[in-house]
């Protein structure tokens, strides 16, 4: 986006991707000023990483009216090392997450315009949040007993901006629907065992799931609904929207979502990563139900949040070790980015047909010298991927660790392991396993590889 920006030739059509466009809008503007999309990027995830602590706190504060409680909460995130892994990084995480809490908070302040504002931002950056479409309007009603049609409109209008980004750029406003479709297609060809729910493959993936929400966080969820039903039952005022209702409001739309669409099989994995923002929305619930547990007389209560507690504190170490790993690891894409950067450099008009986005983000080459399986006209068959390297004049290939979506990777699934033939390999993967590699089209040759 950046380099259309800088050439002027960005229109509405270019925020059409399989990613919903937002975080990577705003870097491109930022990155107009600072010509360093890559640092851009994270610095954006970091502020975004910042600003949760901050509203964690807050949310947590007017749970509880305990500040000692309410910066435990902002505490533990902060010093989470999956959350921080994920503050150091490029992705859409953060920044949703803080939009997704922001949303909260302001329902809880009872800035019920901004609020929907920041939620229909965060409908621009995942899909998920498109359940605020329902979420948002619901709680209003529940809070101030009067049918919400304004802020509905302007949730609304996230979800409905995607579509007409998609209509002006495919034609369809269903553009983007259908390309996940066909990734999910593409996967379960490559992964035929993702297509049944096995035990033992949704134990995996709840695993990772609780391993980015926490033990003690979906604890201190549960714990809350049950004291939120005590309260409507001892009040006798079913469905009212107090404070603890709202937080646990959104963070069951956001634990169902993921449960709905795996379930239902649109969404064949779970990641750890998914879990970041229930961590977020849950932990001042659980600041909540310590302080209902601790203010109790129940000896076994007490016991029990201990114990849970314990048990998310061995959580961060194990994620501690993770984040030790993450930042000590040089990365492939870094390694491939700049060899690519001296290729660059020794000619200008090299082209490159690249399916990993974080290789051209960091290589800093103009966007015009990259093609990938979503460029236009990329045929499907070998013969044509091949007619049309050589007819774009693209010498260089980078593969991705994930083949799902990569037409090299489904062409030549030999890659791997071949060396000869069509293909030289330049940075191939350490073993037989997938990885990031890079390979060179050799010249005047014909012959079939992989």
């Amino acid at each position: 986006m950046r380099w259309k920006m800088a050439a002027g030739t960005f229109s509405v059509a270019d925020l059409f991707g399989f990613w919903l466009p937002l975080y990577q809008f705003v870097c491109s503007i930022f990155s107009l000023i600072v010509n360093q999309p890559v640092y851009v990027s994270k610095l954006v995830s970091a502020v975004a990483g910042t600003g949760i602590c901050i509203l964690v706190y807050l949310c947590a504060n007017i749970l509880t009216s305990n500040q000692k409680l309410s910066l435990a909460a902002a505490l533990a995130i902060a010093l989470n090392a999956f959350h921080i892994q994920y503050s150091m990084s490029a992705m859409t995480d953060m920044p949703h997450a803080l939009l997704v809490m922001g949303c909260m908070y302001f329902v809880l302040t009872g800035k019920w315009t901004l609020a929907a504002c920041l939620g229909a931002a965060a409908c621009l950056i995942r899909l998920e949040s498109w359940t605020l479409i329902a979420v948002f309007p619901t709680v209003e009603y529940l809070r101030r007993r009067k049918v919400p049609i304004l802020n509905t409109l302007i949730i609304a209008t996230g979800p409905a901006f995607w579509l007409f980004i998609c209509w002006i750029a495919k034609g369809t406003p269903f553009a983007s629907f259908q390309a996940q479709r066909q990734y999910m297609l593409s996967r379960l060809a490559a992964h035929p065992e993702f297509g049944q729910l096995t035990f033992d493959r949704m134990l995996i993936d709840a695993n990772r799931l609780l391993y980015g929400v926490n033990v003690a966080v979906l604890a201190g969820c549960i714990v809350g609904l049950v004291l939120l039903v005590r309260q409507w039952q001892k009040k006798r005022e079913w469905l009212k929207a107090t404070d603890l209702m709202v937080c646990l409001t959104f963070f069951s739309a956001y634990l169902g979502f993921i449960a709905l669409a795996y379930l239902s099989k649109k969404q064949s994995d779970i990641w750890p990563r998914y879990g970041l923002v229930m961590f977020a929305l849950g932990l001042p619930v659980l600041a909540y139900s310590a302080r209902q547990i601790l203010r109790s007389s129940s000896v076994l209560a007490k016991g029990g949040l201990a114990f849970v507690l314990v048990l998310g504190l061995l959580q961060f170490r194990t994620q501690g070790e993770d984040l030790a790993r993450f930042v000590t690891q040089k990365t492939r894409p870094e390694i491939i980015a700049n060899y690519l950067r001296q290729e660059y450099v020794a000619d200008p008009s090299i082209k490159i047909f690249c399916d990993s986005p974080e290789v051209r983000i960091i290589s800093g080459i103009p966007g015009e010298h990259y093609y990938h399986s979503f460029s236009e006209g990329v045929p499907k068959d070998r013969e044509g991927f091949l007619g049309f390297l050589r007819q774009n004049g693209i010498t260089l290939l980078v593969v991705p660790e994930e083949t799902e979506t990569s037409t090299p990777s489904q062409l030549y699934p030999g890659l791997v392991k071949e060396t000869g033939g069509i293909f030289e390999s330049i940075i191939p993967p350490p073993d037989d396993r997938r990885a990031d590699s890079l390979y060179r089209l050799r010249p005047n040759t014909s012959s079939p590889a992989g």
